[in-house]
């Protein structure tokens, strides 16, 4: 797996994610000025642009959702996040982990469904999030999720 890094973010969400033109523009119109240089792939800040073009929009309701129909898009965000879980520069890391797998604690089903379709860096980056967060540990490893 290539990584992604910061810099190509923007051409890789693109490239990788269903309707990812589509929320862009819409993000992008929304607060031109704010937003404007992520249509020439520009990215100031990746944690930024994670939540708000990626990880709010298209992947938390796709997880959600858990319609068969969805699944093909969430392998395409997994394969999106692993491109940048496989980047060395702490920056785009931490960028990863605030930005994406930190929002899968917002419920355990949420959480569930995206450890089932993590690949293999996002899945270790995710184990190691989780051991930050007892509790949640505990409760996977007691639904036996985790071993």
């Amino acid at each position: 797996m290539t990584s992604t890094g910061a810099g190509r973010a923007v051409e890789e969400f693109l490239r990788i994610v269903p309707g990812a033109r589509t929320v862009l523009d819409e993000v992008i119109a929304s607060h031109p000025d704010r937003y404007g240089a992520w249509s020439e792939g520009s990215v100031d800040d990746l944690l930024e642009f994670l939540l708000e073009v990626f990880t709010r929009p298209v992947l938390l309701p796709l997880l959600r959702t858990g319609t068969p129909d969805d699944e093909t898009a969430v392998r395409a965000c997994f394969a999106y996040i692993e491109s940048l879980a496989t980047d060395p520069n702490p920056y785009v890391e931490s960028s990863v982990h605030f930005g994406i797998l930190e929002q899968f604690l917002e419920d355990q089903n949420t959480l569930l469904r995206a450890w089932n379709h993590s690949l293999p860096a996002t899945r270790t980056k995710l184990a190691a999030m989780l051991e930050e967060y007892p509790a949640t540990l505990r409760a996977l490893r007691a639904a036996g999720v985790l071993e």
